[in-house]
């Protein structure tokens, strides 16, 4: 087990994510699994120095899967919310191994996070970040759907903004625009 492995599960993993498996492979790479399906991070470099996580969600045999099918699976009212969040450990992890090449890293939330979740979006997750000791820079990449709810879109990245986080939404085009807020 690898030092960030070890020190991510003595100060989080137990707390948040039990029953959720961690996995590092030969090569250095951490993937989660969940209901024997494999999520994998990948990341889009975007023109202004910053990234965006992308989650690769691997069935049984090894055949790509939407990650909002997989939160359909879930069975429990809190799984959805739980593995939404144990997808972005999984990147955060994935993000630290190589020494935070930009300077924010996007890490997207679903819609079921964020309709599961009533008020105080970011508290959960500033509480990993905060368990970690990490200071570094981290935004929250917001559905696209939420583009049509303006009202709902600032309220939400508004509790974002206030555990500490840069908010953007999600475009078509796979870039990312920045929220003022």
């Amino acid at each position: 087990m690898s030092k960030l492995l070890t020190f991510f599960t003595e100060r989080v993993h137990s707390l948040y994510f039990s029953g959720f498996p961690i996995h590092l492979t030969e090569q250095g790479e951490f993937f989660g699994t969940f209901i024997k399906h494999r999520l994998e991070s990948r990341f889009q470099p975007q023109e202004d120095g910053s990234a965006v996580a992308l989650t690769q969600c691997l069935s049984p045999a090894g055949q790509p899967v939407g990650i909002e099918r997989l939160l359909g699976l879930c069975q429990a009212s809190q799984s959805p919310l739980v593995l939404d969040r144990f997808v972005r450990a999984i990147h955060l992890l994935n993000y630290l191994r190589l020494d935070c090449p930009w300077h924010t890293l996007y890490l997207p939330v679903s819609l079921t996070l964020v309709a599961g979740v009533e008020a105080e979006h970011g508290k959960v997750f500033r509480d990993i970040l905060n368990r970690l000791g990490l200071e570094q820079r981290f935004g929250i990449l917001l559905p696209e759907a939420l583009r049509q709810q303006p009202e709902r879109l600032a309220a939400i990245g508004g509790n974002y903004r206030r555990h500490g986080f840069v908010t953007a939404l999600a475009g078509a085009d796979g870039r990312v625009s920045v929220l003022e807020g």
